[in-house]
Order: C-alpha cells, then sequence, then structure tokens
C-alpha cells in the first residue's frame, strides 16, 4: 500500500500549540482534530496510542476507585459503564472494542474473579502489547517492542535491587522476557537484543526519582527521533507526535518547568526538522 503523507498537517503541527492561541492545548484536542484530518486507517493508529487511559477509566470503574476520569481514552464514561457487571456486559455493543478488552472482561467477569487492581492492570497491559504487535505498522509495532522491553527491564533491576521475585510482573514471554528472568549479569545478556540496554541501566541508578524518571523520558523521546528521522510527512510522524505530547503532558502535572521546557522543545523538533518535496512547494508555497 502506498504511503501517505499529511504535508499541510505536519507542516502545521507548530502552530496548533502555540500557548498564547490556546488552538490545540491538550493530546484530547489533537485527537479531535487528527479524526478530520487523516484517513480513516491512519485515525485507527491513533487510537491505538489512546488506549492506555480506557484502561485505566474500566479499572478504575470495575474496582469502584473514586477517580477522575480521564478524557483522553477513546471510549466514553456511558459505553464503559456498561462493563461494570456481566449482564450490561453482555449486551453491551463491542464492535469496536479490541478483541484483548473484550477477553479481559470475559476473564473478569467470569470464574476466575480477578480481585487485584494491579493484576488486572497487568493482564490488559499484555493484551495490549499482544494487540499491537499484531498491528500490520511498521511504527507502532516497534515502539510497542520497545517500550514493552523498557518497562521489563526497569521492573528487572527494581527487583534485582531489592530482592523481590519480579517474573510474574513481567510482560509477555519473548527473548527478552526470558532473559531477564534467568540471567545473573549486569546487563542480563541482552546487548545484543537492546542495544541501549547499558544506557538504560545508568538510567536506571540515579538515585534522585525525578531525575531517572526525566532521563527515562529524554531516552524514549530520543529513541522517537531517531526511528521517525526520514519520516518526514507520515502518518508515522503524528504518532510520534502524539506519543512526545504524552510525555508533555505528564510533566506539566509533576512539574511544570520541566513540562514547558519539553513543549517548547517539541516544537522546535519540528519546525527545525523538515524537508519539504517539491510537489508540497509547489502546492502550498513552503520553502525548502
Amino acid at each position: 500500500m502506498m504511503q501517505r503523507n499529511y504535508y499541510a498537517l505536519v507542516a502545521g503541527l507548530p502552530d496548533i500549540l502555540p500557548e498564547d492561541k490556546k488552538v490545540v492545548s491538550t493530546s484530547v484536542e489533537l485527537r479531535e482534530m487528527l479524526k478530520e484530518e487523516v484517513h480513516p486507517s491512519d485515525y485507527k493508529l491513533v487510537e491505538l496510542l489512546f488506549l492506555p487511559f480506557d484502561h485505566i477509566n474500566l479499572l478504575n470503574l470495575l474496582f469502584k476507585k473514586e477517580a477522575e476520569w480521564d478524557d483522553r481514552g477513546n471510549y466514553s464514561r456511558e459505553m464503559m459503564e456498561q462493563l461494570q457487571d456481566r449482564k450490561t456486559f453482555e449486551i453491551a455493543d463491542l464492535d469496536e472494542v479490541p478483541e484483548y478488552f473484550f477477553d479481559f472482561l470475559e476473564r473478569f467477569h467470569g470464574e476466575e474473579q480477578i480481585d487485584n487492581f494491579y493484576k488486572a492492570e497487568q493482564i490488559l497491559t499484555e493484551g495490549y502489547y499482544a494487540f499491537l504487535d499484531s498491528s500490520k505498522n511498521g511504527f507502532v509495532k516497534e515502539v510497542a517492542g520497545y517500550r514493552r522491553n523498557i518497562a521489563n527491564v526497569m521492573t528487572a533491576l527494581n527487583g534485582r535491587k531489592f530482592n523481590t521475585s519480579y517474573d510474574n510482573a513481567l510482560i509477555g514471554d519473548d527473548e527478552v522476557a526470558a532473559a531477564l528472568k534467568k540471567s545473573r549479569t549486569r546487563d542480563f545478556g541482552l546487548s545484543t537484543e537492546i542495544s541501549d540496554i547499558e544506557h538504560l541501566i545508568q538510567i536506571f541508578e540515579t538515585e534522585n526519582l525525578m531525575d531517572r524518571e526525566f532521563k527515562l523520558d529524554t531516552h524514549k523521546w530520543t529513541y522517537l527521533d531517531e526511528i521517525t528521522f526520514f519520516n518526514y510527512f507520515s502518518i508515522e510522524k503524528v504518532l510520534a507526535f502524539i506519543l512526545k505530547l504524552f510525555i508533555v503532558e505528564r510533566w506539566m502535572e509533576l512539574d511544570p518547568a520541566i513540562g514547558k521546557e519539553m513543549f517548547n522543545q517539541l516544537l522546535k523538533g519540528l519546525e527545525s526538522g523538515f524537508q519539504f518535496p517539491e510537489e508540497f512547494t509547489l502546492t502550498y508555497g513552503k520553502k525548502k
């Protein structure tokens, strides 16, 4: 299939998030705009990135937690409330919900009776990564695998540091997870499978937790830059922008000063990273 390019959309991304205009200031508003701007099949990829927020909304309902509803979820509260008990779940219209959601709810409302929030979260997360791994989009698959590996490495390092069992907390059962369970070497014998494993270990060894989180998010940000270096106007560029915006939003809550700095970095990175093709120059009057 021929790759679709969104020249005007991507070129305009630096202009849709200015703090003074407030045209689009959140990932939710960006998603709503993209629904009208990109091809329906590409918009499905956009929705994939927001699914983890649906996980939390669903779990908060199922476990009756008094938590604020996260609008970044794809599904409405009204729809999610139908999934709280077996009867309403069985008659709910779940055509648009990923299959792993349905499988999880079958287990939750079945004889298994999952009564632990974090276990339920892990089941959903495992289903999510398996779902992303089946995607036909190479960017989605690669980013999913990378993020899963980072999460597993950090879990293993934490377990090793505090001498606690972590095997059941790992996501998936691939070669990386197997090595994390068995190896006792510093890098778990993963230098071939994860080229930046040593850097991840150094990040983990950062004593200050906020500094560690900042370094880890910066590492993820750099990774997104690297894998989209030649994706100038494709949907992959848009997806990477969304993932970076999630990082910005996280830091706006953790530390507004850092969040604002990342926000500016996000805009500058886009403004300096374009190489416009000739047809875009002729059509839209942009300069190379």
